[in-house]
C-alpha cells in the first residue's frame, strides 16, 4: 500500500475518532462538578478574586482563570458549551500527541509510527474511562494535554543543542499551569524534574544549566497563584485542604464512597482497559525473551514512561476518596510507553530481516483494537447525534436559562444548587453557593467563622440569605440527593409561586 493510501486512511480515522470525540463532549449529561468549575470561571470573569470572594474547592485558580478569559475574549453567556469546548480541543491535542509521539519514538519507520500511532489513538478514544472522564467543563482534559505535550518536548529534546534552553522552559511553564489547575500533578512536575537532573551532562554545572529554564518558568507561571493566595489569606487553605476533608468525611458517613481496590479491579477488567494490560503485558514478556538481540535505545525514556503511568495511578489512589475519572489519567500514558517496545522489535526485524515478533506484535494489538472498539461502539453510534446541535446539553442548558430568566422578575436573584441554569440566562446568584451542592452539603458542619472567610452557606443559613436578599426563582431537581433541596423550596418559595418543570432539566418555582 502507498503511502499516500496509508496517510489518506489515516486522517479519516483521525477524523472520525475527533467526531467521537466532539459527540462525547456534547451529550454528557449536566455534571455536579461543572457547577463550580464555570461558575468560577463567571465569577473571575466579572472582576471577583478567587477564594477571596468566592468559594472554589481542592482545586488552585488557574483552570477558572482559562475560562474568565475565554468569556470575555469571547464576549458570550455560553459558559458551559466554552467549557466542554475547551475539553473537546484538549482531547483530540491529545489523541494527535498520541500520533505525533509514536511518529517521533520510531523516527525511521516512518509509517509504522503512524499507523501504530493511529491505532492506539484508537484505543485512546474507545476505552470506556476516558470516554467517562473526557468533555466535561472541568480540568480533566487540560491538565493531561499540559502533561502528554510535556512529554513530547521532552522526548524531542536534544540536550546538547542550545534549543534544549526554551523546550525546557516550555515543559516547566506547562506542567506548572497543570499543577495550578489540579495540585496533585506537582507529583508528576517533580518527576519531570528529575528526569532532568538525571540527563548525561559533562558537568554539574552543566546539570544545573538543563535545569534552570525549568525553575525559571515554573517560577513565572507561579506569580499569580502565589499572589491569589496570598491574598485571600485564610480562606485559600480553607477551601484547598479543610472544606475537601469534610467533605471526604461525610461522604464515607453516607456510604458514597468506593473501595479503592474494588474500584480499581472493576476499572482496569472493562474489555477498553483490559486490552491495554494484554498489550503491556505481551510487550513485557517478548522484550525479556529477546533481549539479548535488542539494541535497547531510547530505555532511559521508557522508563520515565513507565514511571509516568506508575505516578498517575499513585495520584489515583491518594486522595481519601476514589473516583473513576482518577483511573482514567494513566491511560494515555499506558498507551504512549507501548511505543519504546514495539520500536526494539522494529529495530530487531530490520536488523535481522525476520519481522516475525514486530508482525506477531502488530497483530496483538490490532486484536485489541477490535475489541476496544466492538466492546464500546456507542463512540461511533452516537456521533449521529452531532446532526442535532439542538439535542446538545450545552445548547438545552443554555435555552432553558434562556427562558428561566425571561420568566425571572427583578432583581433576578435565583436561589439554586445549579448556578449555571440563572448564570447563562443573564440573572445573579447568592456566592454563598456558587460552588453549587459541593460546599452546601458540609455548609453547616463549617464554624460561622469559617463560613464568613469562604463565602460559604450551609441549609442552616438560607433563612438569613432568603431575608437579605429574597430570591425571584427558586431552581431544584438538579441534586442527585434530592433532600439537600428541600430547605430551598422550605425557605424561599410561597404558596402562590408559580412552577414550572422543564423537560429533561429543573423545576423552577417563579415569584409572582
Amino acid at each position: 500500500m502507498s503511502p499516500k493510501i496509508i496517510n489518506a486512511i489515516v486522517i479519516l480515522v483521525l477524523v472520525v475518532l475527533s467526531l467521537g470525540i466532539l459527540t462525547n463532549g456534547m451529550t454528557k449529561p449536566l455534571g455536579r462538578d461543572e457547577q463550580m468549575y464555570c461558575t468560577g470561571g463567571v465569577l473571575l470573569a466579572q472582576g471577583k478574586m478567587i477564594y477571596r470572594d468566592f468559594s472554589y474547592v481542592a482545586q488552585l485558580p488557574y483552570h477558572p482563570l482559562l475560562y474568565a478569559a475565554l468569556f470575555r475574549i469571547l464576549n458570550t453567556n455560553h459558559y458551559l458549551l466554552v467549557g466542554r469546548m475547551v475539553s473537546v480541543v484538549c482531547d483530540v491535542l491529545v489523541m494527535l500527541c498520541i500520533v505525533g509521539i509514536y511518529r517521533r519514538i520510531l523516527g525511521k519507520f516512518a509509517i509504522s509510527g503512524v499507523v501504530l500511532g493511529t491505532v492506539t489513538a484508537v484505543l485512546y478514544v474507545f476505552n470506556p474511562l476516558v470516554d467517562y472522564a473526557n468533555g466535561y467543563a472541568w480540568n480533566h482534559d487540560v491538565v493531561i494535554l499540559c502533561v502528554v505535550l510535556s512529554f513530547r518536548l521532552f522526548i524531542s529534546t536534544d540536550f546538547k543543542q542550545k534549543s534544549r534552553y526554551w523546550r525546557i522552559a516550555v515543559i516547566g511553564g506547562l506542567l506548572t499551569l497543570a499543577t495550578c489547575m489540579r495540585i496533585t500533578t506537582a507529583l508528576v512536575q517533580l518527576l519531570f524534574f528529575a528526569a532532568l537532573v538525571s540527563q548525561p551532562a559533562e558537568s554539574t554545572k552543566q546539570r544545573i544549566k538543563n535545569v534552570l529554564p525549568f525553575v525559571i518558568a515554573t517560577g513565572i507561571v507561579l506569580i499569580w497563584p502565589v499572589w491569589v493566595i496570598a491574598s485571600s489569606g485564610q480562606a485559600f487553605f480553607l477551601n484547598l485542604f479543610w472544606i475537601p476533608r469534610l467533605y471526604g468525611k461525610w461522604l464515607h458517613e453516607i456510604g458514597r464512597v468506593h473501595n479503592k481496590l474494588g474500584l480499581t479491579l472493576s476499572c482496569i477488567t472493562r474489555p477498553g482497559y483490559f486490552v491495554l494490560i494484554v498489550i503491556a503485558v505481551y510487550l513485557f514478556v517478548v522484550i525479556v525473551w529477546q533481549r539479548k538481540k535488542l539494541a535497547k535505545t531510547g530505555g532511559r525514556d521508557l522508563l520515565f514512561a513507565a514511571l509516568l503511568v506508575f505516578a498517575f495511578f499513585i495520584i489515583a489512589l491518594i486522595p481519601p476518596t476514589i473516583w473513576i475519572q482518577y483511573l482514567a489519567m494513566p491511560v494515555p500514558f499506558i498507551i504512549i510507553s507501548f511505543a519504546y517496545p514495539l520500536l526494539y522489535l522494529k529495530q530487531l526485524a530490520d536488523k535481522v530481516k525476520d519481522n516475525k515478533q514486530f508482525k506477531i506484535a502488530g497483530v496483538v494489538v490490532a486484536v485489541c483494537v477490535v475489541v476496544a472498539v466492538f466492546s464500546y461502539p456507542i463512540v461511533v453510534y452516537r456521533t449521529v447525534m452531532l446532526l442535532v446541535p439542538e439535542s446538545w446539553t450545552p445548547i438545552q442548558v443554555h435555552e432553558i436559562s434562556q427562558d428561566i430568566a425571561k420568566k425571572t422578575q427583578e432583581p433576578k436573584k435565583i436561589l439554586t444548587l445549579a448556578p449555571l441554569f440563572a448564570l447563562e440566562g443573564g440573572c445573579d446568584i447568592y456566592t454563598e453557593l456558587s460552588c453549587g451542592s459541593v460546599v452546601y452539603r458540609v455548609g453547616n458542619r463549617l464554624s460561622a467563622w469559617n463560613r464568613d472567610a469562604t463565602h460559604t452557606a450551609g441549609s442552616r443559613d438560607l433563612a438569613e440569605l432568603v431575608e437579605k436578599e429574597p430570591p425571584s426563582a427558586v431552581i431544584v431537581n438538579v441534586e442527585m440527593m434530592k433532600f439537600l433541596e428541600e430547605d430551598l423550596i422550605k425557605t424561599a418559595v410561597k404558596p402562590d409561586w408559580e412552577r414550572k418543570v422543564y423537560e429533561y432539566g429543573p423545576v423552577v418555582y417563579f415569584r409572582r
